[in-house]
């Protein structure tokens, strides 16, 4: 026990250190180059019906600050004041966040009051493939240009008026080539979990490693959208591209709260924040998959619909790993550790989205990091419960070597024997063999006086055939033609159902002299997987005994089963069995 203290130490010391390496990685992020960027006097936005004119608006209809962004109408103007100074970079192009909308009209205005017009669909504009921006060029500015405005129609996230910039090239100026580089290694790091996942799989065939597959896939796929990439490998609609980002969101969201659910040891969560989370999935993945809907109608709640899912998914999966700490889970760290980033960048994000007095922001290099953070330390967990399997297997498999020995099997049969059952009863409830099933052959006796006990015998051995175990099954002859079977797992009691009407099938294959139908009784306990409780082995047999016979009452070749519950007596009763 010392030595494993001191790995799990050591795990957690190297996984605190990736952490703050990765952490202090993200802090220094460098944040998408704006050396293109043409410096302006002065930017503002307005809010519009379609139809009217900016020249008509009042100067202070005009925000000139970096807030009260809203897309609650049909149409934002954005209005850069260029500067006077002659030696000024003349703008060429401009530039936004590459979000859903219907069109934008550009404007170049002159000191004389005269206007220069281009007008570009969605799908006429630029997509960058190095980052995540649409460029469109700008009608001719000269030396006494000033004003550029863009009226962006059918808006879907206020990001397209608040990234909004004017460049020196028409096509614009995406990424410089070491963020392009530090982006494009974060989706590496995405892609690299997601191929050792199907390993995963191969071995634990767990729900949690499926979970975490469409989790990784998902960042992955949108991270490809979000950063522009998916441009470099070919052109799709902009409202495709949104629906697609919105898609992907949800599904994040709601595969990381079903990760947080089957992740964490059993019993860690309780039925409530379980149900809650199960039912936070479903709103998530629904809030997304109607957020990506193209209907005018949602246009002005889109974004906010799709954070309010996110959010959700945020407040349950910090409820969850709340729980699983306060039940004494290890496995949570790496949730907590893993989370944390992603988390406050995603809070970030929704924050300076929904209120009014802040800029909106993406954060793609940010999230992007985090979510590789998240990522990575839970592939760190899932690799832990990988070896914590290998311990378990490595121990039942030495204590199935002790216990095949020839003091532990039955002659006949070969299945264990009740002594060795008795001896090593306990270390197998304490490893989750906690379904009891004692069966009972029906009518055997007439066998032995019908047929000899030569077939009767032959009997035995076929149903022990029948009765044989694997590594979730103990399988055991306690005398005569009654037999016992242990079993771990979800679904121990259809196994053994299973092995029971397999009997009949098995005798009559190997003895077809036989001229009857040899069937089996068949008394069945199941302890509560998730509770605490502790089983006798004599106590045990007794209940599985009595049921074995109220089977045989009702008229044989059938299953008594109970299912025992563990509960928490309250605080008075459990005073009073304490006095």
């Amino acid at each position: 026990m010392a030595s494993k203290s001191k790995r799990d130490e050591r795990g957690w010391r190297r996984i605190i250190a990736c952490t703050i390496v990765l952490l202090c990685a993200l802090l220094t992020m460098p944040l998408p180059a704006q050396a293109a960027t043409v410096p302006v006097e002065q930017i503002c936005h307005a809010n519009a019906a379609l139809g009217e004119d900016f020249a008509a608006f009042a100067e202070s209809r005009w925000i000139c600050t970096d807030d009260h962004y809203s897309i609650a109408s049909d149409v934002i103007f954005v209005r850069f004041r260029l500067k006077p100074d002659q030696a000024a970079p003349r703008p060429a192009g401009f530039v936004s966040h590459a979000v859903t909308f219907e069109r934008i009209d550009l404007w170049v205005v002159d000191a004389d009051g005269s206007r220069r017009a281009l007008r570009y669909t969605a799908a006429e504009t630029h997509h960058m493939g190095v980052g995540p921006m649409i460029a469109a060029a700008l009608p001719p500015v000269g030396p006494d240009s000033r004003f550029v405005v863009a009226r962006i129609v059918g808006p879907w996230s206020k990001t397209l008026a608040s990234d909004a910039r004017l460049d020196t090239l028409p096509a614009g100026t995406g990424w410089s080539l070491g963020e392009i580089v530090a982006v494009a290694a974060i989706c590496g790091m995405l892609a690299v979990p997601l191929l050792m996942a199907g390993g995963y799989w191969v071995v634990l065939r767990q729900p949690y490693v499926v979970w975490h597959a469409l989790l990784i896939f998902s960042m992955l796929v949108q991270a490809l959208m979000g950063t522009g990439f998916f441009h470099i490998l070919g052109e799709l609609p902009i409202f495709v591209e949104g629906a697609i980002s919105c898609v992907c969101y949800s599904v994040m969201g709601a595969s990381a709260l079903m990760f947080s659910a089957t992740f964490v040891e059993p019993g860690m969560l309780g039925p409530r924040v379980g149900l809650a989370i199960r039912l936070g999935a479903l709103l998530t993945l629904g809030c997304g998959l109607v957020a990506a809907l193209p209907l005018d109608a949602l246009r002005p709640y889109s974004t906010m619909q799709l954070y309010l899912g996110m959010g959700l998914s945020i407040l349950l999966i910090m409820a969850s790993m709340i729980e699983a700490w306060r039940r004494g889970s290890s496995l949570v760290w790496y949730q907590i550790v893993g989370w944390t980033p992603a988390l406050l960048v995603a809070v970030y994000r929704i924050a300076r989205y929904v209120s009014p007095d802040a800029q909106p922001t993406n954060s793609v290099a940010a999230q992007q990091l985090a979510l590789a953070v998240e990522v990575l330390v839970s592939s760190l967990g899932i690799l832990s419960r990988l070896l914590d399997l290998r311990l378990q297997r490595d121990r039942a498999t030495a204590l199935a070597l002790e216990m095949e020995g020839v003091a532990g099997r039955d002659a006949l049969t070969g299945l264990w024997n009740r002594r060795s059952i008795e001896k090593r009863f306990a270390d197998l409830f304490a490893s989750g063999f906690r379904t009891m099933a004692v069966l009972d052959l029906d009518h055997f006796k007439a066998v032995n006086d019908l047929h000899g006990h030569a077939m009767g015998d032959a009997v035995l051995k076929a149903a022990a055939t029948a009765l044989s175990g694997d590594g979730d099954t103990r399988a055991v002859r306690l005398g005569g033609e009654e037999f016992m079977l242990l079993l771990r797992g979800s679904d121990s009691a259809e196994r053994a159902e299973r092995r029971r009407r397999a009997i009949s099938a098995r005798v009559a294959a190997e003895l077809p002299g036989l001229d009857r139908v040899v069937t089996a009784s068949m008394g069945l306990v199941e302890h509560d997987p998730r509770g605490n409780l502790s089983a006798d082995f004599d106590a045990l047999y007794a209940h599985c005994d009595r049921l074995l016979y109220e089977a045989k009452r009702l008229g044989r070749n059938r299953t008594m089963r109970e299912r025992m519950i563990a509960f928490v007596p309250p605080a008075p009763m459990a005073a009073a069995a304490a006095g």
